[in-house]
């Protein structure tokens, strides 16, 4: 039975033109949605801001950056385990952790690194 069929017979699975596949993806997205928010919360958290300036990360540091690539290569050989963070921030050093954890979007960390433009 599709899942329009039996409007006519009181055994309807819509309401309103909402059909239950309309209502299976509005839950597919309020939970991609939800863990979006936890994931980028739990940057927050850590302390890494908008427009910081990352100094070192992890391993990777001025002196041996070469591209987002060595930054890439820390976070997937450190899932689930802290990794500490120094950032440029207004002009002051801060020290941070940033865990990589998997969540329900793209990478380990919840939020995009791009290059600083000079």
């Amino acid at each position: 039975m599709s899942e329009k069929a039996g409007s006519q017979s009181g055994g309807s699975s819509e309401a309103g033109g909402v059909t239950v596949s309309d209502i299976q993806e509005l839950i597919r997205r309020k939970e991609e949605i939800e863990a979006q928010i936890k994931a980028n919360y739990e940057v927050l958290e850590s302390g890494l801001q908008v427009d910081d300036e990352i100094l070192e990360f992890g391993s990777v540091n001025t002196q041996n950056f070469q591209s987002l690539q060595n930054i890439g290569s820390v976070v997937q050989h450190s899932e689930g385990k802290p990794l500490n963070v120094t950032v440029m921030r207004r002009g002051e050093k801060h020290q941070l952790r940033l865990v990589p954890t998997r969540w329900a979007g793209k990478g380990l960390l919840g939020c995009n690194i791009i290059p600083l433009q000079r």
